[in-house]
């Protein structure tokens, strides 16, 4: 019987020490889970964005920095060559003795005129092979355009897909009363606001590209020649713009 008693006795030790083992196990389980949902509603109730959805936004001004500045103009040679188109101009409508004058108040006009290069001026400088837009310069930028296109493709991915996910453990949150209803507001509208400002900048970029290939319709209807090549760069990349931009959609 003493040796029953005992083993009971060492039985029950073992128990306890299951139980208590069991005990701590079950309480660490717990602390986690609430300091993970502290954690989700801390981010929630910051209504803050977050470093990536900055990085994204940045990504996508810079981009639309780029859109503004493709066309590269040769404004030098235009004006060189409507100025001395300009001076003939003076001279045959000058005559006499302000002959010099005549010159050089034509040639002025015919500089400002050649500057710009979307008029008689322009043309005869295309007749005479004088580039009005740098064709290699414009190509290059098209193609910077379209490498930061592909960073802000990349991380618009990336961005969407991580919002996508949190909403959707937001709203289990919500559902289970671990967060409330303002703190899962406040980071809906800062997700909503992070879309707005890269969709705006995207469409920003769209209508630079149009103002683009604008240009480079005049240069081609005063005569410059080769541009088929570059128009179609600057199309394409509107149209990656606009299929960008289509991919985003505001949290309801």
């Amino acid at each position: 019987m003493l040796v029953v008693k005992l083993l009971f006795a060492k039985l029950g030790n073992f128990m306890n020490r299951i139980l208590v083992l069991i005990a701590v196990m079950f309480s660490l389980f717990l602390s986690a889970c609430n300091e993970e949902s502290m954690q989700m509603a801390s981010m929630s109730s910051s209504g803050k964005k977050t470093s990536q959805e900055l990085q994204l936004e940045a990504e996508a001004r810079s981009l639309n920095k780029q859109t503004q500045n493709i066309i590269v103009r040769n404004t030098i040679e235009g004006a060189l060559v409507g100025a001395g188109v300009g001076c003939a101009i003076g001279a045959v409508f000058g005559g006499g003795d302000n002959k010099g004058r005549s010159c050089a108040q034509g040639a002025v006009a015919g500089g400002v005129l050649g500057a710009v290069g979307g008029n008689a001026v322009g043309r005869k400088a295309a007749q005479k092979n004088v580039q009005l837009i740098q064709r290699d310069k414009v190509l290059a930028n098209l193609t910077n355009v379209s490498r930061q296109l592909n960073r802000v493709e990349g991380s618009l991915r990336s961005v969407l897909a991580s919002q996508n996910a949190e909403i959707r453990s937001l709203r289990r949150q919500l559902a289970n009363k671990q967060v409330t209803k303002a703190s899962y507001d406040a980071r809906v509208s800062a997700i909503n606001s992070n879309r707005r400002t890269v969709s705006n900048e995207l469409k920003k970029g769209e209508a630079n590209i149009d103002k683009t290939r604008q240009e480079i319709r005049v240069a081609q209807s005063n005569g410059q020649r080769s541009l088929g090549s570059i128009d179609s760069a600057a199309a394409s990349n509107k149209q990656r713009l606009q299929r960008t931009r289509s991919q985003i959609a505001l949290i309801n």
